[in-house]
């Protein structure tokens, strides 16, 4: 069977991205070590509560600054966050071509509305598609059923037309359970591969 859509991961696919310098950077602004913001911010839960739409930017804001003692601007919280990005220009070089050749492009991605935001400033990945399924406008995040059931929507095809790509292991193994078509992603070069595998060239 053709495929139709193809729904793309984004960190470490579509954007490459470094939680170390995320912590890095976040440290630096609060004057702590960069292990004091793994455990408090990564290892705490408290970033997987704003991937999921749980806590906003406000939140995470008075949360850290409580946990740190220090008060900090909103605004350069959201650029120590965000600015952890590189476009892999391979695969965007890709999405053009897949464009041209009519597929529909579908991003799912467990991210944070500050990442999202950061991204629709400084790249043209998210214009590229023709939708996005974001955890935490969700509510859920992969490899749990509900975001690939809003997924499975947005795809506008039969899960079987429809190729996932992921860096994650655990998140393919989620979408072969929906009924797409997976391929664990390593390299775009691979990927490339994956495609003429689907008749996709």
């Amino acid at each position: 069977m053709a495929i139709k859509t193809i729904l793309f991961d984004l960190g470490n696919v579509l954007l490459n991205f470094s939680h170390e310098k995320m912590c890095r950077q976040i440290a630096a602004l609060f004057d702590v070590s960069t292990d004091d913001v793994q455990e408090v911010f990564l290892s705490s839960g408290i970033y997987a509560e704003f991937d999921r739409g749980q806590m906003t930017e406000q939140d995470v804001q008075h949360e850290l600054e409580q946990r740190f003692g220090r008060k900090v601007a909103l605004d350069d919280l959201r650029q120590a966050a965000g600015d952890i990005f590189e476009p892999n220009v391979e695969m965007h070089s890709l999405l053009s071509d897949l464009r041209g050749q009519g597929l529909r492009l579908v991003l799912l991605s467990n991210t944070c509305v500050t990442h999202i935001e950061w991204i629709r400033t400084h790249y043209e990945t998210l214009s590229m598609m023709d939708d996005l399924v974001l955890s935490y406008e969700v509510g859920a995040s992969k490899p749990e059923a509900e975001i690939f059931r809003v997924a499975l929507e947005k795809i506008q095809c039969d899960p079987s037309e429809c190729l996932y790509t992921d860096d994650i292991a655990g998140h393919i193994d989620a979408g072969r359970q929906h009924g797409l078509q997976v391929e664990l992603f390593t390299t775009a070069e691979k990927f490339k591969t994956d495609l003429r595998k689907h008749g996709i060239t």
